[in-house]
């Protein structure tokens, strides 16, 4: 980072630049902003709809009085802060490569600028959320304020990615098409829309490996529903443990990222 930008200054352009981008986005278009909202709503509702029928009666004793779409929002208002903050960020050091080639510019808040469209999105699943316990008639569990942690977890988790990802697809082109593609295998290997309990229960060893053992969005997702339903206790240990796992995440990601920023001028 240049002298000429401090962490405050530099946090402060980042986010001029993340509002012109959410207004720039969808410029074009009649709906403008509704688009950054109605898609993901669209699709989310659209995977309520079909799964609280594939659903029904396979949900398990731990999540069985809780309505699908409550079970599928929870975690889900995780999983679209992490899959539009990395997808999009694959390709954001070209998009604002007029700014990497002026000397000065920190172009370390560049991989931070697509947080802001995730986390609106995100405060719309929150909202719908909080709406649909309203009409169900269901509480927040005592345990929720310890959702405020696996959110702060699940962040530093996704600007560590993103930092990581940004950088590589700069040297490697194909990634912007690779990572979308790994970012949806992910989602279907993450127990978001199914409970963990069909894997634990019908799953092949390796398969349970893979979604459970091996899968951090694993723990990110049922810590959420306990956090949030007391359909069980949070366990401090594997809050602790994915606090940790997040941290080093975050730091190789900025590692990566300051390792191969020198050279952005010159590739892109």
């Amino acid at each position: 980072m240049s002298s000429n930008f401090t962490i405050k200054t530099s946090l402060l352009l980042g986010w001029s630049l993340a509002k012109r981008d959410l207004k720039n986005r969808y410029a074009g278009s009649y709906a403008g902003m509704a688009w950054n909202i109605g898609v993901p709503l669209l699709y989310s509702i659209i995977n309520v709809v079909v799964f609280s029928v594939l659903m029904t009666g396979r949900m398990g004793e731990r999540y069985g009085d809780i309505p699908f779409s409550l079970f599928y929002f929870v975690p889900f208002s995780l999983w679209i802060l992490f899959s539009e903050t990395v997808v999009r960020s694959t390709g954001i050091l070209r998009e604002y490569s007029y700014l990497i080639n002026k000397i000065a510019f920190p172009s370390w808040i560049l991989p931070l600028i697509p947080l802001a469209s995730a986390l609106l999105s995100q405060a719309i699943i929150l909202a719908l959320t909080a709406c649909l316990m309203l009409y169900f008639g269901i509480s927040l569990a005592g345990s929720a304020y310890m959702y405020v942690f696996i959110w702060l977890i699940a962040l530093m988790f996704t600007i560590g990615v993103a930092y990581a990802v940004s950088a590589l697809a700069v040297y490697v082109p194909d990634l912007s098409q690779a990572i979308p593609v790994c970012v949806t295998i992910l989602f279907w290997l993450t127990p978001i829309l199914y409970p963990a309990t069909l894997i634990e229960s019908h799953g092949a060893f390796w398969i349970r490996n893979i979604i459970m053992n091996y899968n951090p969005f694993y723990y990110l997702v049922e810590l959420s529903r306990h956090a949030i339903f007391g359909s069980s206790l949070v366990s401090w240990v594997t809050l602790g443990t994915m606090g940790v796992i997040s941290i080093v995440v975050l730091i190789v990601g900025a590692l990566i990222f300051r390792k191969l920023q020198p050279g952005f001028a010159d590739v892109i």
